[in-house]
């Protein structure tokens, strides 16, 4: 059909008419349309406001990772406090009307007192790990334990240097940082350490199995009482082995940054079937909070944009596993994600409050029992 053909039928056709007619107008108005109605550009919104934050991370280091905010008339006014600190003061705050915004906490504080907050964005993950003196154990060609068999010939070894002060790892003692969360993890050693009615058994258990570590005449002996701090000592080198959070990375490298330290799984270092006592951290919005649709919206931008940022920043394990890439960070989260126990199906504060009870009297045992037993029943 030639360009006549074409047009001869264009005339003749009424319903060709109407197509091209149609065609002509929507295409007309497509290209004028932008002219006369232009597409609006999103207002930027202006909160016009300040948002309190408590946080144990320094504001010098904190700020400036959220300061571009600012151009959403956001700003902030950064309280550093300790999580037992904000566990503390909340309470007294909310009571007085004088509360923060956004706080930084645990899981299990959250999972009590969810009629205080919003949605919390989670922030980082930790649990406990062992921490080795690589230069001893490469110099003496001790292998690091991976089973509790091994654990004993471990110890047997590290004994056996004869080195004055040196000891094979920090349990069994009151000076032991992290005591409260290793006798609650050693409590699932027992198959139904979950279930309220064996809590009296697998408790008193895993209290008589830490202090074994402190009996000369144990196998398992390792820590002799009144030895000190053991974060201290490992970090001193006069510990082969420290069991402890990867938060306490810092502290020990800060009483000797020269320590040349190794990281491995925790329940490599334990019987295979131990959980791991483990936390997860949030920043949490207080729903009271007449700025809550603010803090709201700033932790949402925070963990899409910042959250990998500020967990270099402050060396944190993310709670994110594509934003890891360090290995001791990468560690931590398969410790939290193969084995991650956070114990929330007991009250925690209960037991870690009469803990420190049980290590006083331990020597009391009808004491002890007498706490076991107040415990359970107020589990």
């Amino acid at each position: 059909m030639n360009l006549d053909q074409i047009i001869d039928k264009i005339k003749s056709d009424r319903i060709l008419q109407i197509i091209i007619s149609l065609s002509l107008f929507f295409f007309i108005i497509f290209v004028i349309k932008p002219i006369f109605f232009p597409k609006k550009t999103p207002k930027t919104p202006c909160y016009n406001t300040t948002l309190k934050i408590w946080s144990p991370f320094k504001k010098d280091k904190f700020y400036p990772l959220i300061k571009e905010f600012s151009r959403y008339c956001l700003y902030f006014e950064i309280e550093e406090k300790s999580v037992d600190k904000i566990r503390q003061d909340l309470v007294y705050a909310l009571a007085s009307n004088d509360f923060p915004d956004i706080v930084y906490l645990d899981n299990s504080y959250l999972n009590k007192n969810k009629d205080f907050f919003a949605t919390p964005t989670p922030v980082n993950v930790d649990s406990l790990i062992a921490y080795y003196n690589k230069d001893i154990l490469n110099f003496f060609q001790i292998e690091k334990p991976r089973t509790f068999d091994e654990l004993k010939i471990f110890i047997s070894q590290i004994k056996n240097l004869k080195r004055e002060n040196f000891y094979p790892l920090g349990l069994g003692t009151n000076e032991i940082r992290n005591r409260r969360e290793i006798t609650l993890t050693l409590m699932s050693l027992n198959d139904d350490y979950q279930k309220k009615e064996a809590f009296r058994r697998n408790f008193l258990s895993a209290l008589e199995f830490y202090h074994s570590f402190a009996d000369p005449q144990s196998d398992l002996f390792s820590y002799p009482p009144n030895s000190g701090d053991d974060l201290t000592n490992f970090a001193q080198e006069r510990l082969a082995m420290f069991l402890g959070f990867y938060k306490d990375k810092q502290e020990i490298l800060e009483k000797n940054p020269r320590l040349n330290y190794q990281i491995t799984l925790f329940p490599n270092t334990f019987p295979p079937k131990m959980k791991i006592y483990s936390q997860i951290f949030y920043f949490a919005p207080i729903k009271k909070s007449k700025n809550l649709k603010a803090s709201l919206d700033f932790l949402d931008w925070f963990s899409k944009y910042k959250l990998k940022e500020f967990s270099d920043v402050f060396d944190l394990v993310p709670a994110k596993k594509e934003l890891i890439s360090d290995e001791n960070k990468r560690i931590v989260f398969e410790t939290f994600k193969n084995f991650g126990e956070t114990f929330d199906f007991f009250n925690k504060e209960i037991i870690f409050t009469n803990l420190d009870k049980i290590f006083d009297l331990w020597e009391n045992k009808n004491e002890v029992r007498n706490i076991i037993e107040k415990i359970y029943y107020s589990l």
